[in-house]
C-alpha cells in the first residue's frame, strides 16, 4: 500500500533509501531520543529503517513509518507513524520525531491529525495511544492538541542511559472526533 497523505502545509510518504542520512541523524541526535530511548548502534538502526521501509501491512505489529515533508519547500521536517498493536480491537500506538529545526512549528500536531484522520477513515481505527516521558511536556502537547487525553501514568516504566522514569500513557478514542 502506498501512501501519500496531506494536510494544508505537509506531506507524508513512505519512507525510501533516500531518506537513510535523515533517519540515521534523528535516531543519533541525543537531544531528539533524551525521552525515548538510549542511542542505538549504527546497525540497530540500519535494520529499523530497513524494516521500515518495506512493505507495510495493517496487522503485522510492525510501525508504519512516513516522512513529513513541507509542501511548500520539500524540506524534511520529521518522520511520524502508527503500529497496529491490536487488529481486532483496531488499536494503534503513534510515535513522531521532529528534526530540531523544525520544532515548535506545529508541524507534529499537524502531521498527527492527518495520519490519526487517515487511520480512521482507512482501517476504521478506534483507539490511538500515545506514550510519552512525564518530563516530556512539548510531546504531550502535541498528543493533547490532536485531542489525546492522559490515561494513567506508568511508574518507572522506561529506563533510558540507566535512568528510569515514569511515561504518561494518552489516549484517542476516534468517536471521540464525530
Amino acid at each position: 500500500m502506498q501512501i501519500n497523505l496531506y494536510s494544508e502545509r505537509l506531506k507524508l510518504r513512505h519512507l525510501q533509501s533516500k531518506d537513510w542520512e535523515h533517519f540515521l541523524r534523528l535516531h543519533r541526535d541525543k537531544g531528539i531520543n533524551q525521552h525515548i530511548r538510549s542511542i542505538e548502534s549504527e546497525s540497530e538502526i540500519v535494520a529499523k529503517f530497513e524494516q521500515r521501509k518495506a512493505i507495510w501491512q495493517f496487522g503485522s505489529g510492525d510501525w508504519l513509518s512516513l516522512v513529513i515533508e513541507r509542501i511548500d519547500t520539500n524540506e524534511f521536517v520529521g518522520l511520524i507513524g502508527f503500529r497496529c498493536d491490536d487488529a481486532e480491537l483496531r488499536r494503534a500506538e503513534v510515535g513522531y520525531l521532529v528534526a530540531p529545526e523544525q520544532q515548535g512549528l506545529g508541524f507534529a500536531s499537524e502531521s498527527l491529525q492527518a495520519l490519526t484522520d487517515w487511520g480512521a477513515l482507512q482501517f476504521s481505527m478506534h483507539k490511538y495511544i500515545g506514550i510519552c516521558a512525564q518530563e516530556n511536556t512539548a510531546s504531550r502537547k502535541v498528543l493533547e492538541k490532536v485531542g489525546f487525553i492522559l490515561e494513567g501514568t506508568l511508574r518507572q516504566n522506561s529506563c533510558i542511559d540507566g535512568i528510569w522514569s515514569d511515561d504518561c500513557c494518552m489516549g484517542l478514542l476516534t468517536a471521540q472526533r464525530e
